[in-house]
């Protein structure tokens, strides 16, 4: 008989586990949890403020070359398919070139230590950040749980 009872129980808990697991549970989307997605929204806003202002430096890089923005993503563009040599361009326009893309390198260089840093500040690791930023960019559900946060 009392082994009986213990079946019983047994089955009973058993049950409400079965139970339990079938109910939905709200989950933080993506899993991550409440904090992480705190730090990651505090990183995401300091990240686009200094990605604007790296971005704002490397216009004043490429224009103290008397050179347009334009004109050095257009020299740019064909750089990576082909020699300088063969850029139809001037001596100088080159010249320019070639010293704007360095300040512009220089700036990218100080911008990434900067990012790299202020992420890690938030508490988060480079790769961390990544994977949420990767699965923000692919579930609305997140984006909404990442954008409640930023208010």
């Amino acid at each position: 008989m009392r082994f009986f009872k213990k079946n019983h129980v047994v089955a009973a808990i058993a049950l409400s586990f079965i139970f339990m697991a079938s109910i939905p549970v709200k989950a933080n989307p993506g899993g991550f949890s409440d904090e992480m997605l705190q730090n990651f929204a505090n990183a995401v806003v300091q990240v686009i403020s200094i990605q604007q202002q790296g971005q704002n430096e490397m216009i004043e890089a490429i224009e103290e070359t008397d050179m347009t923005v334009q004109r050095f993503n257009e020299i740019n563009m064909q750089a990576q398919q082909m020699p300088l040599e063969d850029i139809e361009a001037s001596e100088e326009e080159l010249e320019n070139f070639q010293k704007a893309n360095e300040a512009v390198e220089e700036v990218q260089i100080e911008l990434e230590e900067i990012l790299i840093g202020t992420i890690e500040e938030e508490g988060l690791s480079i790769e961390k950040y990544e994977e949420i930023m990767a699965e923000y960019q692919q579930n609305p559900e997140l984006q909404q749980r990442v954008q409640e946060l930023m208010e």
